[in-house]
Formats: structure tokens, C-alpha cells, sequence
């Protein structure tokens, strides 16, 4: 059970970024080919108006296909029933078609001015970037109510190890860390994603510079050299803090935690790439759908011991960090992906005269190439850890 819920939960997440490309498209007066979620083979599928809705084999992945996204030929769109879409089109759409003023994709007629590419290119803009929007969006109202109900996780000292460079420099417990190495912390988790990801630089001899409040409301400045530990083989400074989440104390700290919430899942992903690419994390933090539904499940699983406000709070933490993290991998400038899309209108519009289509074209078949070695490369991964 607790598996079908992650992949259902895997599922909407990909259907609402799907579903802000959808809606800005039809806002925008873009035709709508296949609205489909899930990869591979249909399962079910009904066509509603001009739009084709499908539900398909594969739990992972989805697709708004809009008329012209790609070229103005729409090759890719195979045409079903030719002769029996014929037959039910209106005079005006067949001598339309004949003209070459519309389209007949999947047995449907589709006006000119309903091609994607025949849109302003701040529409083109809005509706591509509106995927990635939504994932940001479902996180944040999710995170909302994960603020409001549980509180956030406040950057206080529990205790300071004695003989470690924290104490020895004078933090105790019940100081508040405001910032480290100039960074501002506002969650426990701002510390744990700074020393996770600077573990080199510490061992290169990097120091550490906190301010921080003390209990008593003094701001002080604290210069920390971190020590390698063996029990945990990274560096520490020999501070713990409280994981508990202390509750937000009015409406505008549910709203400013809850939107900081989101604004950390994202800068989190960002800084995991960086070190998967600079080699400081190793292949198997490489995280992919089969281990996120794999996670989800054992996340699911195990809160639901405790109760089904625990596991839908757990399910909703885990909702937040994959839809945040959806939406920023899909706003890197990669072809193939939102982003990708993104340069070449943003060129479009500085220029004033779009890409080359045939151009974009062969950038979009290379990143696409580049991504479907990636998926493979991390669905073998996912599997390999979890056979382990």
C-alpha cells in the first residue's frame, strides 16, 4: 500500500508541472495535442475537445505536447484514422488543411494560430517556464502547512563539546548561529548543507567564521578551525543542535519559513550538483525516480507507525524537497529541458529574430541523446544500489 501511495505521490508531481505548461498553453490560445502522464505505452486515453488525455504505462515521467512545439510540420504527432478525421472535418477545415492554413494531428484539426511557434515569444516564455513554476508552487503551499503545523527547525545550540573548536571558542548552548563564513543561516539545515559540501576546503585547511547570538542577546564572532572526526569520518566544529521543529509564532513565520523552506530545497539541489560534478559525492547519493519511489515508500512505511498525521507530514516533506528539486533541474540551461527552451527564446527576444529552427533542432536531438544516456545511466544506478 505504502508503495502505490509513492508512486500516486511521484505521480502528481509530475502531473502538476505538466499541468502549468497545460494551462498557460490554453491561456495563450495553444493547441493541446496529448496530455499524458506516465512514459511508454497508453493504457487508458480519451480525447476531450481538441486535447487527447492519457494515462500511460510507465509511472515516470509525462508530457504536454503542444501543436508546433517543435517544428511547424508537427512530424513528430503520428495522424490516426486519416481518412475517418477526414470525413468529420467542416468544409472550412478542409479547405483550410488543403491551403495549409491548420493542421490534422491525431485526427484533429488544429488552426495556424494555434501552433506554438506562431506565439509572441513572451508567451512561448511563460508557457514553458510555467512547468517548473507549478513544482514550485505545489512546494511551497505543501511547505505552508508543514510550517504551520509542525514549526521549523531553529539554528539553536543543544550543546557544545568540550575540547572541540566550538566550545573552545565560546559557544554554549542556547546561542542562535546567524551566519557562517558570511552566509546566512536561517534552519538548522543551512549548517549541515554548509559543512556537507565544503568537507574539502575544511580539509585544505579552510576556517570557519560563525556569528552567532547568545542566549543572553549579544551578537559575537566566532573563528573555528574544524577537526576531522573518525566516528563520522568528516569534519566537525562540536556542535549539536535540537532536529525537533519549534512552532512558528504568527502567520508571517509560517509564510516566510514556509517560502524558505522551498528557496533551501532548491539551493540544495543546485549545491548537489555542484559536488556531483567536482567529484565530492560519490555515484550512489545520485538519486533517481526508482529510488525516490524506493525512499517514499520506506519514508511512508516507517512514519505510519506512528500515525497517519505523521506519515502524511513525512509524505509532504518529501513532496516538497522532489517538486522543488523537479523544478530547478528543469530551469537548467540544458537542451531538452525547460531551461534549454528558456536561452533560446531569452536569445530570441534579445535579438529579435529567433534561433535557427533547424539549429535548435539538432541542439535539442544532442541534449536529448545526452539525457536518455543520463536516465539510463541513473535508472542502472538505482537499481544497483537497491539490489546491494
Amino acid at each position: 500500500m505504502s508503495l502505490l501511495i509513492s508512486i500516486i505521490a511521484l505521480g502528481f508531481i509530475i502531473f502538476f508541472h505538466e499541468l502549468g505548461h497545460f494551462l498557460l498553453a490554453k491561456r495563450m490560445g495553444v493547441g493541446v495535442v496529448e496530455f499524458a502522464l506516465g512514459m511508454g505505452p497508453r493504457l487508458i486515453s480519451r480525447v476531450y475537445g481538441k486535447t487527447r488525455y492519457s494515462l500511460r504505462a510507465l509511472p515516470f515521467g509525462g508530457s504536454c505536447m503542444m501543436v508546433g512545439e517543435e517544428s511547424e510540420e508537427n512530424g513528430h504527432f503520428e495522424e490516426e484514422d486519416r481518412e475517418d478525421a477526414d470525413a468529420a472535418l467542416s468544409k472550412r477545415e478542409q479547405t483550410a488543411l488543403s491551403r495549409g492554413e491548420g493542421y490534422l494531428l491525431d485526427g484533429r484539426f488544429y488552426r495556424t494560430e494555434e501552433s506554438f511557434l506562431s506565439k509572441a515569444a513572451w508567451k512561448r516564455f511563460l508557457i514553458i517556464a510555467a512547468g517548473p513554476v507549478f513544482n514550485f508552487i505545489l512546494a511551497l503551499f505543501l511547505s505552508i502547512i508543514i510550517t504551520q503545523q509542525v514549526g521549523y527547525d531553529r539554528p539553536v545550540v543543544l550543546s557544545a563539546e568540550a575540547g572541540m573548536p566550538a566550545a573552545e571558542s565560546g559557544i554554549s548552548a542556547g546561542d542562535t548561529i546567524l551566519s557562517i563564513n558570511g552566509e546566512k543561516v536561517t534552519v538548522y539545515r543551512d549548517i549541515q548543507l554548509f559543512l556537507l559540501a565544503n568537507q574539502r576546503e575544511m580539509q585544505n585547511g579552510m576556517p570557519v567564521t560563525l556569528r552567532y547570538r547568545t542566549s543572553g542577546g549579544e551578537e559575537r564572532t566566532a573563528a573555528i578551525q574544524p577537526v576531522f572526526a573518525d566516528d563520522t569520518q568528516s569534519y566537525r566544529m562540536g556542535l549539536t543542535f535540537n532536529g525537533a521543529y519549534s512552532p512558528a509564532e504568527s502567520w508571517q513565520e509560517v509564510l516566510r519559513y514556509g517560502a524558505y523552506n522551498v528557496e533551501f530545497c532548491i539551493k540544495s539541489t543546485v549545491k548537489s550538483l555542484e559536488m556531483l560534478v567536482s567529484g565530492k559525492v560519490h555515484r550512489d547519493d545520485l538519486m533517481g525516480p526508482v529510488r525516490m519511489v524506493a525512499t517514499m515508500d520506506s519514508t511512508v512505511e516507517t512514519a505510519s507507525q506512528y500515525g497517519l498525521w505523521t506519515t502524511v507530514m513525512s509524505l509532504f516533506d518529501l513532496i516538497i524537497l522532489i517538486s522543488a528539486s523537479l523544478g530547478a533541474m528543469n530551469l537548467l540551461p540544458f537542451p531538452a529541458l525547460d531551461g534549454g527552451q528558456l536561452v533560446f527564446i531569452v536569445i530570441e527576444m534579445i535579438s529579435g529574430r529567433p534561433v535557427p529552427r533547424e539549429l535548435v533542432a539538432r541542439i535539442n536531438m544532442a541534449g536529448m541523446l545526452l539525457l536518455l544516456m543520463l536516465m539510463v545511466f541513473v535508472l542502472f544506478n538505482d537499481i544497483t544500489f537497491i539490489l546491494k
